[in-house]
């Protein structure tokens, strides 16, 4: 440890009561989770004439029952040897920590922009891939980034803050000379909280580990993104004494609490990818899990084509032969079919013009197979071709494809597949992109288009496109009007489980050790 560090600011050692209160939590972390933990805390001796808050961070810290160590960014990787947690200033000097901590098996949180693309958390092209809004040249961008908008209340890091679906708030208690920073992650990040209403700028944004990050690398442990600036700390809002007890001002003064609540996810263990499923006995569970479920299968019954007829007839079939009681509506009926139904199909034979936003209220389940219609239900953005589209001969610039890339294998839409390149299908064809709103959950991309989903979804209560609320869960799964007889045997346990998670159920796992089926709760995470 360089020994200018002890010489960091002239802070008080004294807490507030209000830094030092007990923060609840919404969701499966536990508001204990800092108790105990022994956390490496990299940063830089204070400029004169400046300030930080870097040890009153550290006063708080082990307020909540931590043990911290400082380090400096000269210092060696190996300090961290023995720590539960590696936090990074952006006091830090990013230049001279370099990827120290790239490959770091210790969960890393860090609000030292510049080392966003070091961590290989983002790209390395500042003000497009990661910033730090500069008060003095920034003056507007500052102010807008005084307020944040959350996501959905189903992330991880809003549940542990107890912060609902598109909130907005201010983090600090001023928006003077914070400099705030914002990252531009990948599609395997899950984004919590986002500047301007942009999914551009994220303010919190978090990797599971083995999640994929920049360069087509795994989170080697959880990793976090965070706003703060050197002296945001001790300015971040938060709701003491009588505030605390109205709900809803306690939701508004949300800064402090949603830094705790970041370090306490990263603290905690991470989620467990599933078992890699052999194909016949999850077949066999898929069916389980459907049986007796009332299906609504939307698709176009004056087919001009007969290779999406007997697409769809193959599917129909295959859920009936697993015990799914099956109703086939065309696009053109009412939406009220929906009603009593356990889930929704939309089938990729279907018109966007003839279905029109038919389906996008239903408190169903839905899963989407028509990548041209996502827009109509709120899954994307409006603009066609710009953030949305599909890899075909006809209108895109991408050629046909087989293959998705698996981002995120943790989730349990991944049913137990690794990341990286998946094969879907036998042959190349029609695969759908999106340029996908922060408040999904992206399971899949294609490969070498590395800002595009193609199988993502929405929990119950998320913020989707156009500020709209997802009624149920809803999940685009890019399977064309033709291509259900074309998808391997790994692509329909993939499409099953997918069935089994919009729906709720236990999503089919086989035990490797044992080769018998076990079952993990779909939590949507």
């Amino acid at each position: 440890m360089n020994k200018s560090i002890i010489r960091i600011g002239a802070l008080s050692v004294a807490l507030s009561a209000a830094l030092a209160a007990s923060l609840a939590t919404a969701g499966p972390v536990s508001p204990t989770a800092l108790k105990g933990k022994k956390i490496l805390f990299v940063v830089s001796e204070a400029k004169k004439g400046e300030k930080n808050d870097d040890l009153l961070i550290k006063e708080y810290l082990e307020s909540r029952g931590a043990s911290v160590t400082l380090a400096g960014a000269e210092d060696p990787a190996t300090v961290a040897q023995g720590k539960d947690l590696v936090m990074i200033s952006s006091t830090a000097d990013a230049r001279v920590l370099g990827e120290r901590y790239r490959n770091a098996p210790q969960p890393v949180v860090t609000w030292n922009a510049y080392s966003f693309p070091e961590l290989g958390m983002t790209g390395s092209e500042l003000h497009r891939d990661f910033s730090v809004v500069r008060e003095k040249v920034f003056h507007n961008a500052n102010h807008a980034a005084y307020y944040a908008y959350a996501t959905s209340a189903a992330k991880p890091i809003l549940q542990a803050a107890g912060m609902h679906e598109g909130m907005i708030a201010p983090f600090t208690f001023s928006a003077g000379e914070t400099d705030p920073s914002w990252g531009r992650p990948t599609i395997g990040a899950d984004i919590s909280v986002v500047f301007e209403g942009t999914p551009d700028k994220a303010a919190v944004f978090s990797y599971e580990k083995g999640s994929v990050m920049a360069n087509n690398t795994g989170a080697p442990a959880r990793r976090v993104g965070l706003f703060l600036g050197d002296n945001s700390f001790s300015i971040l809002t938060d709701a003491t004494g009588p505030a605390a007890q109205d709900p809803k001002s306690r939701q508004w003064f949300s800064g402090r609490r949603l830094f705790d609540a970041a370090l306490r996810w990263a603290a905690s263990p991470p989620d467990v990818p599933a078992q890699r499923p052999d194909h016949a006995q999850a077949q066999a569970e898929i069916a389980k899990q459907l049986r007796g479920k009332k299906i609504l299968f939307v698709r176009r019954f004056d087919m001009p084509w007969p290779a999406n007829e007997a697409s769809d007839q193959a599917h129909l079939a295959w859920l009936r032969s697993l015990g799914a009681e099956v109703t086939a509506v065309d696009h053109m009926e009412p939406d009220t079919h929906a009603k009593g139904k356990d889930l929704v199909l939309i089938s990729a034979s279907i018109n966007k013009y003839k279905l029109g936003f038919k389906y996008a209220d239903t408190t169903a389940p839905l899963v989407m197979m028509e990548a041209k219609a996502v827009d109509q239900i709120n899954m994307v953005g409006r603009q066609r071709n710009t953030e949305y589209g599909v890899n075909d001969h006809k209108e895109s610039l991408y050629p046909p494809e087989n293959y998705v890339q698996i981002v995120r294998p943790a989730h349990p839409l991944a049913a137990g597949f690794p990341a990286g390149n998946f094969k879907l299908f036998k042959t190349p064809g029609v695969l759908a992109w999106a340029v996908v709103p922060p408040g999904a959950e992206v399971i899949a991309g294609i490969p070498n288009q590395p800002r595009h989903g193609t199988m993502f979804a929405y929990e119950k209560g998320a913020v989707m496109a156009n500020d709209h609320i997802a009624p149920a869960r809803r999940v685009l799964f890019p399977m064309d009007a033709t291509r259900f007889p074309d998808l391997t045997d790994e692509g329909r346990v993939l499409y099953g489980n997918t069935l089994v998670w919009a729906l709720g159920q236990s999503a089919p796992v086989v035990s490797a050790s044992s080769n018998t089926i076990a079952t993990t709760v779909a939590s949507g995470r």
